[in-house]
């Protein structure tokens, strides 16, 4: 079992309200608030297909038992970059949490055992809370093929919403341009 949650999401887009206009040619103020929707659906949408985290913002991911990588190379984190470990906690079936932080450490971006620790026993309700912050920092941090991608699917959605009416935000498909510009992002694994 493996739930992500985003506990604070970012305070901004990677895109502002401004260039999502100038990229969409709309030059009034009347689907401002429509547009910023787009925008984070848009961003949401690709953190999902990618593994990115695109703003920094703080994850909590919850794993059902402790990641076998963690005797190795050290867990992968679902969003990347990751940029600090913020806590790591068991909670009991009762609910009641005991913080491990102290055992734990980021290893290129990997959840990694600090020298000389173990993962504690879990019992068997027992589940682990790894809380996290990932991105690439401010809006004006994130690549531009991303900010690039960002924009392109805004575009898709922006298009899908006229010819589906009833079409909600998240179902529009990823542009081919936008598709080809994750697959290089793609994190390969070995």
């Amino acid at each position: 079992m493996t739930k992500l949650t985003v506990i604070s999401p970012p305070a901004e887009e990677p895109v502002s309200l401004a260039s999502a206009k100038a990229f969409l040619r709309i030059g009034h103020y009347g689907e401002d608030a429509l547009i910023a929707d787009l925008l984070a659906s848009a961003r949401a949408r690709l953190e999902q297909e990618s593994g990115l985290a695109l703003v920094s913002q703080e994850l909590r991911v919850v794993w059902g038992a402790w990641p076998a990588a963690l005797a190795g190379r050290g867990a992968v984190l679902p969003r990347r970059p990751v940029l600090a470990l913020t806590s790591v906690h068991v909670e009991d079936g009762a609910g009641t949490l005991t913080d491990h932080t102290e055992r734990f450490r980021l290893d290129c971006g990997r959840l990694a055992l600090r020298p000389w620790s173990q993962c504690p026993v879990l019992a068997r309700d027992d589940i682990v809370l790894v809380a996290f912050r990932a991105g690439f920092g401010a809006a004006e941090d994130v690549p531009e093929d991303l900010t690039e991608a960002c924009l392109r699917m805004t575009g898709a959605l922006y298009a899908a919403r006229e010819t589906s009416p009833g079409l909600r935000a998240g179902t529009a498909g990823l542009p081919a341009a936008g598709q080809s510009i994750l697959n290089v992002r793609r994190a390969v694994r070995l």
